[in-house]
Order: C-alpha cells, then sequence, then structure tokens
C-alpha cells in the first residue's frame, strides 16, 4: 500500500510539474492548434470543467447512467485506457466495467484543475460478478485506486487519459499474488 501511495504521489507530482511549464496564459489547446476550438464553443472556468469531469465518476459510474456521456464527452472523445490495449473508447471500458463490477463505486480523493486540464484521483471498489477483461465471475469485492486526466474543449471531455492500478485489482481477483516484484536493489519506499 505504501509503495501504490508512493506510486501515485509521483504521478500526481509529474501532472503538476508539467501543468507548471506551461505560463500563465498558455492551456492545453495553445499547445496544440489541432486542439484549439472551434469559434463559438462556450467558454468554461476550471470549477465549471471539474464539475464535468467529476460528472463521469458521480453520475455515468457511481449512479450507472451511461447517457450521460451525451452530455459529457465531445463526439470524438479520446480514451487512452490504461487497461484496455486496443483503446475501444469510453463507452465500452466503462460498459466493460458497469458489466464486471455492476456495484462499482468511485470515491473522489482529489481534484487538480489548469486551464482545459483536470486530474481527478479517485478509489474504486467493487463486486466481481460479471465477466472482465477474461476474467469470468468470481463474487469478490476489490478496491484499486486509479487516477484520470481529462482535457476539456467547448464544455466537454475531449481527451482521456487513465491510469489504474490494474495489477492490484487482477491480484485480488485472482487470490494470488501475480509475483511482480522489484528487481534487487529496487529502494521500496
Amino acid at each position: 500500500m505504501r509503495r501504490l501511495s508512493f506510486s501515485l504521489a509521483v504521478v500526481g507530482l509529474l501532472v503538476l510539474g508539467a501543468m507548471g511549464t506551461m505560463g500563465p496564459s498558455t492551456s492545453a489547446q495553445d499547445a496544440s492548434p489541432a486542439a484549439r476550438p472551434s469559434a463559438g464553443c462556450p467558454t468554461t472556468t476550471e470549477e465549471e470543467n471539474a464539475a464535468i469531469a467529476r460528472r463521469w465518476h458521480e453520475e455515468a459510474i457511481n449512479r450507472h447512467d451511461l447517457t450521460v456521456l451525451d452530455e459529457i464527452l465531445a463526439p470524438d472523445t479520446a480514451h487512452d485506457s490504461a487497461t484496455f490495449s486496443a483503446n475501444p473508447g469510453p463507452r465500452a471500458v466503462l460498459g466493460a466495467l458497469l458489466t464486471g463490477f455492476p456495484d462499482v463505486q468511485h470515491t473522489v480523493e482529489a481534484v487538480i484543475t489548469e486551464g482545459d486540464l483536470v486530474v481527478i484521483r479517485y478509489t474504486a471498489t467493487g463486486t466481481h460478478t460479471g465477466e472482465f477483461q477474461g476474467y469470468a465471475p468470481t463474487g469478490k469485492r476489490v478496491t484499486w485506486t486509479g487516477i484520470n486526466i481529462y482535457r476539456l474543449e467547448c464544455g466537454r471531455i475531449a481527451e482521456i487519459w487513465s491510469e489504474v492500478d490494474g495489477l492490484g485489482r487482477i491480484e485480488q481477483l485472482a487470490g494470488t499474488e501475480t509475483g511482480a516484484t522489484p528487481t534487487t536493489g529496487t529502494p521500496t519506499p
């Protein structure tokens, strides 16, 4: 658990460091002309952006209401999912999660905003009662953590990057440690 906390702290510092390298008037949209919103897009504040990103966790996942995605996602939202190598898109990722863990709940632990970016650190808990990524239902209640980074454009989520403790989740589902250990000499925080 201490290693996970340390890893999350490092990821958070990296995200903050990356955000800190942008000038005070620079956003991800300024850094990438292709990502610049078209004229006429609604301007949103950091607070509004955070509220939109929280709806992913609080409504789509916790209330299992995938119809909210029609309101918060851009039509061509890119989702770089840490647990799906083919990156099937946000709807398919959430559909698989809710199939495997129908009672899953996310607890938002931290929210960081910077311009059009929102970072949310969360803890997820659910009972594995459906097939999930090749694992038959185990009936086990499991907990994992994750960090999502959202880029908003025109008041909607345009990109999502997800990092989850997939190894910890698999260890809980399989009931044994996977054997992944640090190499010799690797300090353990």
